[in-house]
């Protein structure tokens, strides 16, 4: 399937974009090279194989493990402003 500039410039007239600045020329290549790619992922056979898929795990989850954190004053040592223990930033919010 051909992408041509005049049905770029049919979309973009559509949506009510602005068409000057020559941009619709490299516009139908790129679209062009994306159709390409679609069509050669078509291609790909998806369907799941008995191999892909172990069924027989089932509530595979680890052990939780109480482990040291990360030294706070190593961490507020590159911050740019600490208070009260923690790392400052400016208010954002009134």
């Amino acid at each position: 399937m051909a992408i041509t500039k005049k049905e770029i410039e049919h979309v973009a007239r559509l949506a009510r974009l602005d068409s000057s600045g020559g941009v619709f020329d490299s516009l139908s290549a790129d679209m062009q090279s994306i159709v390409k790619m679609v069509d050669t992922l078509q291609e790909l056979s998806l369907n799941a194989s008995e191999d892909s898929v172990d069924l027989s795990r089932k509530n595979a989850f680890r052990e939780d493990e109480v482990k040291d954190s990360f030294p706070r004053e190593k961490i507020l040592q590159n911050a740019p402003t600490q208070e009260a223990g923690g790392i400052s930033v400016p208010k954002i919010v009134e």
